[in-house]
């Protein structure tokens, strides 16, 4: 499993990637950077709080999202699943990868399910913690008219547009395009609350136990603590 880090050019620096930034990029070489400007955080939500980051900040995440899927499926052309993530989750690698390898190498699209009905007007898997088989992954980024979607600037008078395929919340974008595709050759698979969950603030809120796989909206001070826990847990049994 190959974890990377993808970022786009945000506001708080100008649009130009920190000094810090590339410190770290030259260390780890675990760094994505990307030629797209993150969109301007507009209202109060800080890490670990559910909600939204404002509608320009939300497309910024969206456009990431789909660039993310396209660029490993150019980088890594034989690596049969793409997963994407969110920076504040932590997640079980030993156990995650030994259930993944239950899972179809196609058509698989797998984590925590949202049915279409009153929320949402698709299904979705949350975007804490997608995985996409390969072909689910081509097929996302296929899809025309996101790809001319995102490729455009964010402004105000292209809000109808971007809405239009749920723009406004990356994990749900991806749904609505599996879905304006039919949802030919994909399958759900769905998680049980007590493996991938929110610790604070969303849905889905439970506290951490030995079935936790995925732990999203957490503090930064967490990511350590779960270590101490799950650090040595190095050969899991699938569940």
């Amino acid at each position: 499993m190959l974890v990377l880090y993808v970022l786009a050019r945000h506001p708080s620096h100008g649009y130009n990637y920190s000094a810090a930034l590339l410190e770290e990029a030259a260390q780890w070489h675990d760094v994505l950077t990307t030629s797209i400007d993150e969109g301007r955080v507009t209202t109060e939500k800080v890490v670990t709080d559910s909600g939204f980051w404002g509608l320009e900040a939300e497309i910024g995440m969206s456009r990431k999202t789909y660039f993310w899927f396209d660029f490993a499926l150019r980088l890594f052309p034989t690596v049969p699943y793409i997963a994407k993530g969110d920076d504040d989750m932590f997640l079980r690698v030993p156990q995650y990868l030994v259930d993944l390898r239950t899972l179809p190498r196609h058509e698989t699209y797998w984590g925590v399910f949202y049915k279409k009905g009153d929320l949402f007007s698709v299904s979705f898997i949350s975007g804490s913690c997608a995985t996409l088989a390969r072909d689910v992954a081509e097929k996302f980024v296929s899809y025309k008219p996101l790809q001319r979607l995102v490729r455009l600037p964010y402004s105000k008078e292209r809000e109808p547009e971007f809405l239009s395929l749920n723009m406004n919340h990356e994990d749900v974008m991806v749904g609505r395009v599996l879905y304006e595709m039919w949802y030919k050759d994909v399958v759900f698979f769905e998680e049980k609350p007590c493996r991938f969950h929110n610790l604070h603030g969303g849905f889905r809120v439970r506290n951490v136990t030995e079935s936790s796989v995925v732990v999203h909206h957490i503090l930064e001070s967490e990511y350590e603590l779960l270590m101490q826990r799950f650090g040595d847990d190095t050969s899991p049994s699938p569940k």
